[in-house]
């Protein structure tokens, strides 16, 4: 389901008859007429600072068992585990209820989260060596994404480090980490660029409320590498063309 109209002038604060334009319920063509596809390039300078949108709130776990595989989009078809393509990547599914985002008093339940090399966003034309969303949807099935920007260095301490450093083969069996401290996955600085845009895989489904942290969070390099070894050629999508849409940017430290 799309995200309510005055939902989404809360979030980024469009204009009620904007956001009535942008909604695929008012207007049945609007991916064709109106595309708001992801990802983007972040241009810093053309971010418009609005301080007012509301907070992001997270409510995620110190200590959580979670189960990482390997999401196959061939395997099906033909049985087969060689294929890699930019529809595949290595996902942990979270419990029903067990993490949440709120965002102006509505609340947002996590599904998963995963990863994509190299970076499907850019920061001002630069792509990072990965990305990682965290994919939230909403009291009526409303997609809320945030990206995280990842590079190698720090001390290997991470969340991210001990998830990538053990993620499975495709057609592998799951693989389990206990008591993940998932509290610990997103920075404290929760400043973010905001846009409507959409899934980056099929089908590729608008709206989605994305919001990009400004932080960018630090891995060794050999937890890159073992992921890398699972994607040689990559498994993200090219940008997408901004379409006069507006980003955000909203501090929060």
């Amino acid at each position: 389901m799309s995200l309510s109209v005055s939902r989404r002038a809360v979030l980024f604060g469009v204009p009620a008859t904007a956001a009535a334009l942008a909604s695929p319920g008012l207007l049945s063509s609007a991916s064709a007429q109106l595309p708001q596809q992801s990802p983007i390039d972040i241009r810093t300078l053309h971010a418009v600072s609005s301080p007012a949108l509301p907070a992001l709130h997270v409510h995620y776990p110190h200590a959580l068992d979670l189960a990482v595989h390997y999401e196959s989009k061939d395997g099906g078809q033909s049985g087969g585990c060689e294929t890699r393509t930019a529809e595949e990547t290595v996902l942990a599914e979270i419990p029903a209820g067990a993490a949440w985002v709120t965002v102006g008093g509505v609340r947002y339940d996590l599904v998963n989260f995963h990863f994509h090399t190299r970076s499907e966003h850019r920061l001002n034309g630069h792509q990072f060596p990965l990305e990682q969303h965290f994919v939230h949807s909403g009291p009526a099935g409303e997609k809320l994404v945030i990206a995280l920007f990842i590079t190698t260095g720090g001390f290997g301490r991470t969340l991210q480090d001990r998830v990538l450093a053990t993620v499975p083969e495709e057609c592998d069996e799951d693989v389990h980490i206990s008591r993940a401290n998932l509290a610990s996955a997103l920075p404290r600085d929760l400043s973010s660029y905001r846009y409507q845009g959409s899934l980056t895989t099929t089908p590729f489904t608008e709206p989605v409320s994305w919001f990009v942290l400004n932080h960018i969070r630090q891995i060794l390099p050999a937890s890159l590498a073992h992921f890398q070894t699972r994607f040689p050629d990559g498994d993200s999508r090219t940008l997408q063309p901004l379409n006069g849409r507006t980003v955000k940017y909203r501090a929060q430290h």
